[in-house]
């Protein structure tokens, strides 16, 4: 009782001490209030990664409106000592849409004032005008154009780029309107004890965060958090752990999930293993009294009103209800990382018992709801998937904090009924939970919402690299230092009865790395080798755990392997019948739980097995033809979730090996292809599985899993193209389409009927503009490339030029390597050297590459280091460039 009443009173204390933000003379219409005593300083840092707080989003603005002040006066020092150890306030008012202008609050003492009245600039000149029977200062350059106003009243400077916003303030101080509700709300609030404090409107946050960048999920989740919000940064910060800023409390937002949520206790998160590593948004909803919810949350259903749950009731009836009366309390939304076909992945994980019950319930509504038979149920590593094709089903069942899904498709991986947008989405999302690629084996998110602030019933937490590579990401750019030194951002929210508590945590890198070895490139080893009779490098990692190796043939057509990069010594693994001559691949070709080396010579596809004991077990795959082989393409769509390989022959024959127990079959025999564009992609989708070829002469096929030609195809696009056109997933509809682009430049979009969509011309800045894309190696993602002359431009699938590199020689090879969308990186041979180049053009590592043919790259995410494999000088090397 005691501690209720002393914790009782101090909130009281810290309430009727009052903010010390100058709310006088704050204008009505303000959308941020900032109160700190730090942003001034030469430096202001948190945690052992030193970022810069100043920095941080809606801080950042104040601080660069203080560089304002050096237009009073050429003397920084008495600059700096007339800002030192003062608590400033900035409030922040829309100009535009997309624009703030800033008032700054300080205060002054007789002396200063005397100072301010003829700033010491001579290369300004001071005005005045009097409003309200106040004297406005307004300051111009030597050509009359303004700069700034300001006004000194009760001991404060008010400045600001506008001089109607000080006539604002003052308009603010004569009315004392009380309708202003940040003030109202937070004036009471002691804050003198915090180095910051940031009152702010829920709508701020849209400058911070583009609406476009989570499409739709953010807007909808933020709604359950305070639509006033105030956050605090303590006075002292510590240089180890996490940067948090804590509420001291505001009123429960009106909106349905809130109002759920508000009286029950929330529980930590314990689902980590659930959570692709291809998350770049989680946003979770966890009450630990399940009974409680499901009380709630039915007597909310039950009001909701949604043609989603309409549709549903008209196909399955009261079995409609199997799909809320089971729901547990834990709703998690993950949007995945961008990849060459997905803009949009989503993956709802909604707690859920008595699956037994509901399969053939989602059964017979797949059955129902689909007009194709053959597109309504399939299985998948032995899993069912269900495709329904009620659009917004999830928002139906759950609310409109779930939108996103034209169409769903169902599984369940227990304790969770799993949803997707996208059948491929969904089945990588199998593959990286049985493969454990998940946050469970993250150093960085393994252990994230177990224990700060666990019984907030709301969170988003933001993986910072992934969110800023995608679309609408102009926000994030600007936040540096942000997205350089920190892992993750944290938004919570814990409710207690009608108040809300929200809270932001700054979560560093584990892992910071010294300046004298950060972007710098090292030989890590040379490995003798004077004679490669392989066509290519081969550089396999383990997907798992990061580690590399390399294959190597010798004149005996024995297979070496070394994966110690240290030492470089080889062994000997298996006997082929001649070199190397495809892309090499590692993956779970067997589906056994671990990876097999997949090659080809020029008459056999290779896989091999290695074992807990290293005991190596070779699988071949002869082809029925008398063409060498000349391709190898890792697709995926097996029977039980596997890889399968397209081989191609130098006849421009196709053939696919879909597993060691099935021999290898010719894809087509019906048609004879002429100059296919590598690589041909699989289309992965219920109802629409398949491969898509592509012909230099224009001529674009794709063929259904037998071989055949699907109806409507080839189209032809009249022109050439010197690349392989792939797939995306048309967001409003759900269904894929065909896309690619003309040597000319055209990017040509082709529906599954077989009809050209769309045709847009890229810039084409000189004549002799060529245009490809280019595909990594494992066909997960692409990029455009236009070139010219000696200059290559790297450009992204919306046709946005990222950067142009010059003075590059003829017969250059650009390579595009893909480790996640947070890890992507072009390679430029230009004669025998190589450069590695970030997706913004930035040049990774100190020095080029020798290498005498293209290099090979693998990333090691654990260690932010990049390693490149190069032949140079009759020699094998391995570099290596720390990122981060």
């Amino acid at each position: 009782m005691i501690v209720v009443i002393a914790s009782a009173g101090y909130f009281l204390y810290k309430w009727t001490r009052g903010s010390t933000a100058a709310w006088k003379f704050i204008p009505t219409n303000a959308v941020v209030v900032i109160t700190s005593e730090h942003l001034q300083d030469s430096t202001y840092v948190a945690t052992e990664a030193g970022m810069d707080i100043k920095r941080l989003p809606l801080l950042d603005v104040a601080s660069d409106n203080l560089s304002l002040l050096n237009l009073f006066a050429t003397d920084k020092k008495r600059l700096h000592n007339f800002l030192k150890a003062k608590t400033v306030s900035y409030s922040y008012h829309p100009r535009t849409s997309t624009e703030w202008g800033v008032l700054m609050y300080i205060p002054v003492t007789e002396e200063e004032k005397t100072w301010l009245s003829s700033p010491q600039n001579p290369n300004i000149r001071a005005l005045h005008h009097n409003f309200q029977n106040r004297r406005i200062t307004d300051i111009v350059d030597r050509n009359s154009r303004p700069l700034f106003s300001y006004l000194v009243e009760d001991n404060l400077l008010i400045v600001s780029y506008y001089g109607d916003l000080i006539e604002d303030a003052i308009r603010a101080s004569s009315l004392s309107i009380q309708s202003f509700r940040l003030r109202s709300k937070f004036s009471g609030i002691d804050d003198s004890d915090f180095g910051t404090s940031i009152y702010l409107r829920n709508d701020a946050w849209k400058s911070v965060v583009s609406p476009d960048n989570a499409i739709g999920i953010y807007t909808e989740f933020a709604r359950n958090f305070p639509s006033y919000q105030d956050f605090h940064i303590e006075s002292k910060l510590g240089k180890k752990g996490n940067l948090t800023l804590k509420s001291l409390g505001a009123d429960v937002p009106d909106y349905y999930m809130a109002n759920i949520l508000k009286d029950i206790p929330g529980i930590p998160f314990a689902g980590h293993k659930h959570i692709s590593q291809q998350t770049s948004f989680l946003y979770r909803s966890a009450v630990v009294d399940k009974d409680a919810f499901k009380k709630e949350f039915l007597k909310w259903h039950k009001k909701h009103k949604s043609p989603a749950w309409d549709k549903l009731k008209y196909y399955i009836s009261a079995e409609s209800n199997l799909l809320i009366d089971n729901l547990g309390s834990e709703l998690i939304l993950c949007q995945l990382e961008e990849n060459n076909s997905i803009s949009d992945g989503k993956i709802l994980l909604a707690e859920f018992s008595n699956y037994d019950k509901l399969r053939p319930v989602l059964q017979k509504l797949a059955r129902l709801s689909n007009s194709e038979s053959n597109a309504s149920v399939d299985q998948y590593q032995g899993y069912d998937i269900y495709s329904v094709p009620i659009p917004e089903l999830p928002s139906g069942l759950y609310g409109p904090m779930f939108p996103g899904f034209p169409r769903s498709y169902f599984t369940y991986i227990a304790p969770y009924l799993v949803i997707s947008n996208n059948s491929q989405v969904l089945q990588n999302y199998i593959v990286d939970y049985e493969n454990q690629i998940t946050w469970k084996q993250s150093p960085e998110y393994d252990s994230i919402l177990t224990k700060t602030n666990s019984e907030a019933q709301l969170s988003v937490i933001v993986n910072l690299r992934k969110a800023q590579t995608r679309a609408g990401n102009e926000g994030f750019k600007k936040y540096s230092d942000l997205i350089s030194k920190m892992e993750s951002v944290t938004f919570q929210c814990r409710y207690n009865g009608d108040n809300a508590f929200p809270e932001i945590t700054f979560t560093p890198k584990k892992r910071q790395t010294a300046s004298k070895v950060l972007n710098r490139t090292f030989l890590n080893i040379d490995i003798e080798w004077p004679d490669l009779f392989d066509t290519e490098l081969t550089a396999l990692q383990n997907p798992v755990d990061g580690s590399s190796e390399i294959l190597l043939t010798d004149k005996q057509n024995n297979l070496h392997r070394t994966n110690n990069l240290r030492e470089g010594k080889t062994e000997v693994i298996a006997k082929l019948d001649g070199p190397i001559v495809t892309n090499s691949y590692k993956v779970d070709f067997l589906n056994i739980g671990r990876q097999q080396r997949i090659f080809a010579t020029a008459r056999t596809v290779y896989a091999l097995d290695e074992d807990d004991s290293t005991v190596v077990t070779t699988f071949k795959g002869i082809l029925p033809s008398s063409a060498d082989i000349n391709a190898l393409y890792a697709i995926d769509g097996g029977d039980d979730g596997s890889n399968r390989f397209i081989i191609k022959t130098t006849a421009e024959e196709l053939f696919i090996w879909e597993s060691v127990g099935k021999p290898v079959r010719r894809l087509n025999s019906s048609v004879a292809f002429q100059n296919i564009q590598g690589p041909v992609i699989a289309l992965n989708q219920i109802g629409n599985k398949g491969f898509i070829v592509t012909q230099k002469n224009g001529k674009i096929y794709v063929l259904r899993e037998n071989g055949s030609v699907r109806q409507n195809f080839p189209v032809d696009i009249l022109t050439r193209s010197e690349s392989a056109f792939t797939w995306t997933q048309d967001p409003t509809t759900g269904q894929p389409e065909i896309v690619g682009v003309s040597v000319s430049g055209e990017l040509i979009s082709i529906n599954m009927d077989g009809k050209v969509t769309s045709r847009r011309q890229l810039l084409r800045p000189e004549p002799g503009s060529s245009f490809k894309i280019v595909a990594d190696r494992n066909s997960l993602d692409w990029i455009l490339v236009r070139s010219v002359n000696s200059k290559i431009a790297i450009i992204n699938k919306d046709g946005k030029e990222l950067f142009e590199i010059k003075d590059i020689l003829p017969n250059s090879v650009i390579q595009y390597h893909f480790f996640g969308v947070d890890n992507r990186f072009i390679t430029i041979k230009s004669g025998n050297y190589t450069t590695v180049f970030d997706m913004s053009g930035k040049r990774l590592g100190d020095k080029a590459i020798p290498s005498e043919m293209p290099v090979r790259l693998t990333y090691q995410p654990g260690y932010y280091k990049l390693l490149i494999f190069s032949r140079s000088e009759k020699k094998i090397q391995v570099w290596s460039v720390k990122l981060r």
